[in-house]
């Protein structure tokens, strides 16, 4: 997988929460109209979006096995799916070190949501993102420790600002 190197694209990476905002919309009503904004927006731009694959994997949770490959080939087309490896391994470590003080042992799946955070993270990083978009305020506060990476939640655009229309207009 190799992103192009197109020095007036800009590379963003996106994590579940807010695919299923704006591909599923199952969100509240804002974060589904401010998500089909952003998506909109980055493909106006040019931007190369990449879908970390661990953030693809959460996604398919809630898809039929059947129905998986024909949403992985919907997405595909839309998304750079970025696979995690060796160089992102080695990241992610060092991001779920960094991460653990702050999700304590014995809270229910504290320490499984680190770890994919720090995987989708990394995965962001390593293929090249330069802003992270995160619906999950503990994941932007992890992939906030790496200083190169821009890292922005769907709150940072203001309700209403782009005058997106009503959806039952």
């Amino acid at each position: 997988m190799t992103v192009a190197n197109d020095s007036k694209a800009t590379i963003v990476a996106v994590d579940s929460q807010i695919l299923v905002w704006g591909i599923r919309k199952q969100g509240d009503e804002e974060q589904n109209k401010q998500a089909k904004w952003l998506f909109q927006e980055l493909g106006e731009s040019g931007s190369q979006i990449i879908l970390p694959s661990v953030a693809l994997s959460e996604y398919l949770t809630k898809v039929e096995e059947d129905e998986q490959r024909s949403v992985i080939a919907k997405l595909t087309t839309r998304f750079i799916v970025a696979p995690f490896d060796v160089k992102c391994a080695s990241l992610a470590a060092i991001l779920f070190a960094k991460g653990k003080k702050n999700r304590p042992k014995g809270v229910a799946g504290a320490r499984s949501f680190l770890r994919a955070d720090a995987m989708i993270i990394a995965t962001a990083v390593t293929h090249g993102a330069k802003i992270f978009y995160s619906g999950d305020k503990k994941c932007r506060k992890l992939a906030s420790s790496l200083p190169q990476l821009d890292v922005k939640g769907l709150s940072d655009i203001p309700p209403n600002l782009f005058g997106y229309p009503d959806e039952s207009d």
